[in-house]
């Protein structure tokens, strides 16, 4: 267990005359209590299935699912929550098996249930470890949302902190960039050997089995500070692919695909960004995405507004001056200022930015008092694996930076609509909640 009190903290954050849409004061219920898990039938085949399954990028009415398989065919079951126990809504459906593969979108689902599936081998006898997801609350769905989040998986395998992430039941998990260290890949079957290493991890795997993933990427699912005019030809492409093929996902309206729009109910709307395969030497996201993000931040009616952010907005240069400033927001600080600046003066109540990369963990408001975004939040989830940046475990807290530390969690949220807070604990190694930070947006 580490050294480190458990500390509750009041964060007041006062957005100017919010919106008519934010709700009044009122703490939401809690998400309905699901069965214990599925005795799904058959005998585990690890050889079959070596490297777990995947579920992504739920809606109110589907999900899409995925796997590596050994095997040249194979079915699909899925039961879906009834009561106390699981009724059946789907056995033995055929897939295609494509280089290893497969892929396959499950619609027509019911809005806010739990469902758990498993891949069979053609004779039926044989499968994979047990899934589970649940689909987003539909539009009048109002309760509280829990979810995780975490970046950077590099070291500290096999991820125990994931592993504790894994007994949650989650509705989803945030995968914030740095996923994969794949630095030396060049060719879609290296890049698949990377992603194959992760999910043989226990961590990683146990997690994809609890819940679905919401995922972006930052430089290293490709190459190490990457931008894509620099790149060796087709090698994009076969980055890309393998990040599909390993983190199912819906596709985006432009450019790489990557940023998307997730709806969870009344509750909250997620904004996945992709701050890397659109940025230039000039350009941190294209204008096309930003001005997507600005449209969808205004005409959003969700209570919370999430910007998946693989590399912070906040100003760090108390922190760390212009160190690096070229790989996060501020060295774009036109694009930079033309997104806060149209949150703040458009009043766009609830938007909390949450954001990985730099190997350490912070709660903090976006800007230093005075600041154009001094009444937004961002935090850094984080890191899982990976190098520990000691920047955070040196640093004090200040007016702008409530918390900071370096040590690996994955970190647990749970946002009350009503109420208008978010909850937010660090869960480390051992599963002991390191620090635990409440942030009220309205009330």
């Amino acid at each position: 267990m580490r050294a480190i009190a458990l500390l509750s903290l009041l964060l007041v954050a006062c957005s100017p005359d919010p919106q008519d849409s934010a709700p009044t004061v009122q703490p939401a219920p809690d998400r309905a209590e699901e069965p214990a898990p599925w005795d799904a039938p058959g005998s585990l085949d690890e050889s079959a299935f070596p490297w777990g399954l995947q579920s992504g990028d739920v809606t109110s009415s589907g999900v899409v699912l995925a796997a590596w398989t050994t095997e040249s065919e194979v079915t699909l079951t899925v039961v879906q929550a009834d009561g106390a126990g699981w009724a059946e809504l789907l056995a033995g459906l055929e897939l295609s098996v494509e280089d290893g593969a497969l892929r396959h979108e499950l619609t027509d689902l019911e809005p806010d249930s739990a469902y758990r599936y498993a891949f069979y081998t053609a004779d039926g006898q044989r499968r994979s470890r047990p899934g589970r997801f649940r689909t987003a609350p539909d539009d009048d769905g109002h309760r509280k949302l829990v979810f995780g989040a975490t970046h950077g998986l590099k070291g500290n395998q096999p991820w125990p902190n994931l592993s504790w992430a894994a007994l949650e039941d989650l509705d989803f998990f945030m995968l914030l960039g740095d996923t994969v260290y794949a630095d030396g890949a060049d060719e879609h079957a290296e890049y698949r050997e990377y992603w194959q290493d992760a999910f043989s991890q226990e961590g990683l795997q146990d997690l994809a089995a609890s819940t679905s993933f919401v995922a972006t990427w930052d430089d290293h699912e490709v190459a190490n500070n990457w931008l894509p005019g620099e790149l060796d030809e087709g090698q994009f492409d076969d980055a890309l692919a393998a990040y599909r093929e390993a983190l199912p996902q819906r596709e985006g309206p432009g450019g790489s695909g990557v940023w998307r729009q997730l709806s969870w109910g009344n509750i909250a709307e997620l904004f996945v960004l992709d701050c890397r395969g659109e940025r230039t030497a000039t350009d941190y996201l294209s204008q096309a995405q930003l001005d997507w993000l600005k449209d969808g931040l205004s005409t959003s009616s969700a209570p919370f507004k999430l910007v998946l952010n693989s590399v912070p907005i906040s100003d760090f240069a108390p922190m760390m001056g212009d160190i690096l400033a070229e790989d996060r927001w501020q060295g774009y600080p036109a694009d930079r200022q033309e997104i806060l600046e149209h949150v703040v003066d458009t009043a766009i109540p609830g938007v909390l930015w949450l954001t990985g990369d730099f190997h350490m963990t912070t709660v903090n408001k976006v800007d230093q008092p005075g600041g154009l975004a001094e009444d937004q939040w961002e935090v850094m989830a984080g890191p899982s694996g990976s190098t520990l940046n000691p920047m955070g475990a040196l640093y004090a807290e200040d007016e702008q930076f409530v918390y900071a530390d370096s040590f690996w969690n994955y970190t647990w949220f749970e946002l009350d609509p009503g109420a208008g807070t978010v909850l937010v604990r660090f869960v480390d190694d051992e599963g002991e909640i390191a620090h635990e930070s409440e942030i009220a947006f309205w009330g």
